[in-house]
């Protein structure tokens, strides 16, 4: 004999089913039936995407889209290397903001043609907007010629030494050269990156 508790539960367990299953079947079982070639027909009906864009339209766009990625990549590891190994010496606000300004640059390099020493104040002239672009070129010089076919080993260059002195201990003209060592070591950070496989 069947316990009324029993019919309870089985009763639930059977509008449970009904409620999980009471719409569409999510692939039809019997592929001959005329819901199937319905199914079938909906699945095979041509993308949405393909309809709207040209294959060239797509692969412009896709393009474009891997190329932002691509900078966003650099960008983001690129703040994460100078963050690592420049925290202590300069904020991070400055950091970020010269990461994402050597990346922008070295895009710009290709289209136009920038000299090592122009790449250099075109990066710092944005954290130190005070400063003339005539100055910035003189402070620049030196990181210029020492850019060439150096490694990114150490950042002390010409005088201007990234240790342990806090940024707000540092003169403007320390400042500037920070800025511009910094940059230096960013900007043969990106044209690595570019360069590898």
């Amino acid at each position: 004999m069947i316990d009324d508790t029993q019919n309870l539960e089985i009763q639930a367990e059977w509008d449970l089913l009904n409620i999980l299953f009471s719409g569409e079947q999510p692939y039809p079982i019997n592929p001959y039936t005329p819901e199937a070639e319905a199914y079938f027909l909906e699945q095979e009906a041509p993308d949405f995407v393909a309809e709207v864009f040209t294959k060239a339209e797509l692969t412009e766009r896709s393009q474009h889209f891997m190329g932002q990625m691509n900078h966003l990549w650099s960008a983001t590891r690129l703040q994460t290397s100078l963050l690592q190994r420049f925290a202590e010496q300069i904020p991070d606000e400055l950091l970020n903001r010269l990461a994402q300004v050597a990346t922008r640059i070295t895009e710009q390099v290709s289209s136009r043609s920038l000299s090592l020493g122009e790449q250099l104040v075109h990066c710092v002239q944005e954290l130190l907007p005070q400063w003339p672009e005539e100055d910035l070129q003189v402070l620049a010089r030196p990181f210029a010629y020492a850019m060439r076919g150096a490694e990114p080993d150490g950042v002390e260059l010409s005088g201007a030494t990234v240790g342990s002195t806090s940024w707000s201990e540092l003169s403007e003209i320390e400042q500037a050269r920070t800025c511009l060592a910094i940059a230096r070591y960013a900007l043969l950070e990106v044209l690595s990156d570019q360069e590898a496989p």
